[in-house]
């Protein structure tokens, strides 16, 4: 996990997803960012959650933060 400050550029909210749904959301508003942005997606479960950090570092974006509130994980993708 990488510690830096970054402007969120969207929230999103994929608790009611899973599957590739999660995934195919993320990538397009990943796409939409602009270095020193982030996107701060919540999700409903840790197997999407890993899923996620996954796929986003796959594709080079950084792990900025990550945490449980409340049973939802909520995480932090910067470029």
């Amino acid at each position: 996990m990488i510690k830096m400050s970054l402007k969120i550029y969207k929230k999103l909210d994929l608790t009611g997803q899973s599957c590739a749904g999660p995934l195919g959301e993320l990538s397009g508003v990943l796409e939409e960012l602009s270095p020193g942005e982030a996107v701060e997606a919540t999700l409903g479960d840790e197997a999407t959650k890993k899923d996620v950090v996954a796929f986003a570092t796959k594709k080079g974006y950084k792990l900025v933060s990550e945490r449980n509130e409340g049973g939802k994980f909520v995480v932090v993708i910067g470029k």
